[in-house]
């Protein structure tokens, strides 16, 4: 018992810690991007590689059985290293796009292995127990978003620092994480079925909501510099008022999770209409903080209860969460690339423009989410 409880704590601070990391440049990529004046389609695939390029290389680690703390090792030994070259070219708009990129497929693999580990750990009170880690997880992003928020405020560029003190953290967080020695225990492995019509079914549903809402992703950090003109301490409020909600909202979602599943697949996507309508029709920065004072529940949800989802519809784990990473992938990349193409024929970033994409963008979103009620 008490191995066990030492072993959770060890997890949590994996999760604080590496949350932490993240957080330190994660929110800023995409405003310091647009700020230095980055072509709209490699801005388009800097908004959808958190989510693209991460799922597909989770997509390809899912195929292989390798142990996830091994996994883990590797991935974010390579990600360290990526943020290193990132904070040398962060000015040279090509290879800042392509160490991104590599840094989130890096990170994808990483985080597969880190949801096997958390799958492991949470199977008797699915919902409470992936709201705590992601209670712990969100914790760590407070202060990291807020240091950088102060560090960039004048000069976009001084995200160099953050990106440096990200990979070193990395690298220790993983090492402590390794020597804990864990094992992953799947049993016996299941047969290699067909994909039941539930899940499909969840699929293809999640595809089309991802192309709305990753078609939003390019115009935020557009909105950002060219509407609202803000600093990089007014993002990093937004930022945090982000996660403070999730933080407010978390535990108390992960109950409602366990008792309407099917609500909250549908809540989780529908409440999500808000930001971008938010960004849409705001006339100044305060506005835009108030209306993300509500955004932890329906982030709270999207952080449990569509992971819950697969794998507890799932006969094999791993399959089912690889090709949930895929579908994620593919609609990541359509929507934003979409997005980024219009602007690139466009050829302006006017406000009227940006604000008339992010309302018709919510309402796609809307409309998407009620996929999941049928």
């Amino acid at each position: 018992m008490a191995r066990a409880v030492s072993i959770l704590k060890r997890l949590y601070a994996y999760s604080t810690l590496q949350s932490f990391a993240n957080n330190l440049y994660g929110p800023f990529v995409g405003f310091v991007a647009a700020s230095t004046g980055t072509p709209p389609l490699m801005l388009g695939l800097i908004a959808s590689a958190g989510t693209t390029f991460s799922n597909i290389s989770a997509f390809l680690a899912s195929f292989r059985r390798w142990r996830p703390l091994r996994m883990i090792l590797a991935a974010n030994l390579s990600s360290a290293a990526a943020l290193f070259l990132m904070a040398i070219f962060a000015d040279v708009h090509a290879a800042y796009t392509g160490l991104y990129v590599a840094v989130t497929a890096s990170l994808g693999i990483s985080g597969y292995g880190w949801s096997l580990i958390i799958e492991q750990y949470s199977r008797q009170r699915r919902g409470i127990s992936l709201a705590e880690f992601s209670f712990y997880s969100t914790l760590g992003g407070l202060a990291a978003t807020l240091m950088t928020g102060f560090l960039i405020r004048n000069n976009p560029l001084a995200i160099r620092l953050a990106l440096e003190i990200a990979a070193a953290l990395t690298v220790a967080n993983t090492i402590q994480l390794y020597l804990l020695g864990l094992e992953y225990d799947e049993g016996a492995r299941p047969p290699q079925g067909k994909i039941n019509k539930r899940l499909l079914k969840f699929y293809l549903d999640n595809l089309a909501f991802m192309i709305t809402w990753s078609f939003a992703w390019p115009l935020f950090p557009l909105a950002q510099v060219y509407v609202f003109h803000m600093t990089g301490l007014q993002v990093a409020i937004v930022q945090i008022i982000t996660v403070a909600s999730n933080l407010a909202f978390q535990r108390a979602v992960g109950k409602f999770v366990d008792k309407h599943m099917r609500l909250s697949l549908f809540l989780g996507r529908a409440t999500f209409m808000l930001w971008p309508l938010i960004y849409g029709v705001a006339t100044n920065v305060y506005q835009i903080y108030a209306a993300y004072l509500f955004y932890g529940f329906g982030g709270s949800i999207s952080n449990i209860a569509y992971f819950a989802y697969v794998v507890d519809n799932a006969e094999d784990r791993r399959k089912a969460l690889g090709y949930y990473n895929l579908v994620n992938a593919a609609g990541a990349l359509v929507g934003a690339e979409l997005s980024s193409a219009i602007l690139a024929y466009a050829g302006n970033y006017s406000e009227r423009f940006i604000r008339e994409m992010m309302i018709y963008t919510a309402l796609a979103r809307l409309g998407t989410s009620f996929l999941f009620l049928l």
